[in-house]
């Protein structure tokens, strides 16, 4: 066989698919076409583009503390945990509820009514919304560079619509492969999809297979291509030896190791821009980097995660191990949408003391329906099912023994119903889409109804 031609699969997949491909590059076009009405003298913050299956949220923050170093920085990312505006950072810390308030009841709004009155297509949905609040959010902090997050795979997500200085892809994985395609080549053809002509794209991807796929997809882009490998992560934990502050604390994102992968792609970005950044100084800012979600310790004995793919559950099992060894581990697990519970859970599920199986509140599987695959994997390990995720956090506690640990993981929807302390972000986000979803029932109105939204968090 010939030397594969992935840009011409592309193309192929495209003219098969093209329906369903022009109408997404439509989507794309609409929301260039309102960035261009609301900043027709451009936007001022310099973007960097993340996509990848496991790492753009600890990317995205990793990106913001280092350009942070040398003027205002901020970052857009999903899902959020507890609250909307957990999407919008600058200087690492969530905007307020009044600015989410103000710019979008006085400009994002409006803007988005007078577009809607040319027609339903018109009409932006959840995700192009969010991003044009993002870029509002950026202009009136003065925000000088952020990292925008992708929602799903890269290609086709609204998040290409943005003109951006740098592109960063943190791997690819086997996650939404009934969007991106079964094949991992596919996955990949999307999520290099990012690549812009004369724009500098950055992977941490280590699968050959894979890169080669993303050095062709650059090559047809014109993309200048910097592949971060483990002489790269080298270097980092020799800059984190010479720290002389302290180490970092239990919820700091560089507490797990495999988190050096993420911060490395991030040095190698704001290095590219700033080289006359210390690296010392980069990589002290790095080292105390946060972001809710990752490993977080809830209360005493009590953590989450939000990993919810094959290959964020095998990160955090090796984590688990290593933090906390012949501890006894008592498992609270959700998962939504296609997802294979024994695939996702196989590494995570085998070190287990208890696990209760809990229902999610956005496309959760059904608890019953998990358990039974679950069973298969652990053997004696009981398996519980609690249909309401607060109660089987209490139930888990009320378990517990000894120094047995507590985790929640596998569900950013089962995470936020069980520990989010506001009832009432609790029921928006249960119930995220019902308005559109009854609308035309209830009133007999079709010309500006969507179809069911995707989810909140993405």
């Amino acid at each position: 066989m010939e030397q594969p031609d992935f840009p011409y699969y592309n193309t192929v997949d495209q003219i098969y698919h093209a329906e369903w491909s022009t109408a997404k590059l439509a989507r794309l076009e609409l929301l260039r076409e309102s960035i261009a009405a609301l900043w027709p003298n451009g936007h001022p913050t310099r973007l960097i583009h993340v996509a990848g299956t496991g790492g753009k949220g600890s990317t995205c923050r990793f990106l913001e503390v280092g350009f942070g170093c040398a003027g205002k920085a901020g970052s857009f990312m999903s899902p959020h945990l507890f609250d909307y505006r957990e999407r919008f950072s600058v200087g690492a810390e969530f905007v307020s509820r009044a600015d989410v308030n103000e710019l979008w009841s006085r400009r994002i709004q409006p803007f988005c009514v007078r577009r809607a009155l040319r027609g339903a297509q018109y009409v932006h949905t959840f995700h192009e919304v969010s991003i044009l609040l993002a870029l509002a959010l950026f202009e009136r902090h003065e925000v000088e560079w952020a990292a925008m997050e992708t929602g799903v795979g890269g290609r086709y997500d609204q998040t290409r619509a943005l003109d951006v200085v740098a592109t960063a892809l943190t791997n690819v994985g086997g996650d939404h492969a009934h969007i991106l395609g079964r094949e991992q080549w596919q996955r990949a053809l999307d999520k290099a999809g990012i690549a812009r002509r004369d724009t500098p794209f950055f992977t941490s991807e280590t699968d050959p297979d894979t890169l080669a796929i993303i050095e062709a997809v650059c090559g047809d882009a014109g993309a200048p291509l910097t592949v971060v490998g483990e002489a790269d992560v080298r270097r980092l934990e020799g800059l984190l030896g010479g720290v002389d502050e302290l180490p970092p604390d239990e919820d700091a994102l560089l507490g797990a190791p495999y988190q050096k992968w993420n911060a490395a792609l991030s040095m190698a970005v704001v290095q590219r821009f700033l080289p006359e950044l210390e690296p010392g100084r980069l990589v002290r800012v790095l080292a105390h980097a946060k972001l809710p979600g990752r490993f977080w310790r809830v209360e005493e004995g009590v953590y989450a995660d939000i990993a919810h793919n094959v290959e964020k559950m095998r990160a955090l099992a090796g984590e688990v191990d290593a933090r906390f060894g012949n501890r006894g581990k008592i498992l609270i697990l959700g998962i939504s949408g296609k997802r294979a519970p024994a695939e996702v859970f196989r590494d995570l599920a085998r070190v287990a003391k208890a696990i209760i199986v809990t229902g999610s509140s956005y496309k959760g599987q059904d608890p019953s329906a998990v358990r039974d695959e679950l069973n298969a994997l652990t053997g004696d390990t009981p398996v519980l099912v609690i249909y309401e995720a607060r109660q089987a956090l209490q139930v888990a506690k009320s378990m517990r023994s000894g120094d047995d640990v507590v985790l929640l993981t596998g569900s950013t929807y089962m995470i936020e119903q069980a520990l989010n302390p506001d009832p009432y972000l609790r029921t928006l986000s249960a119930t995220f889409g019902w308005r559109m979803q009854t609308d035309t029932e209830a009133t007999g109105t079709v010309s500006l109804t969507l179809p069911k939204p995707p989810s909140p968090y993405r």
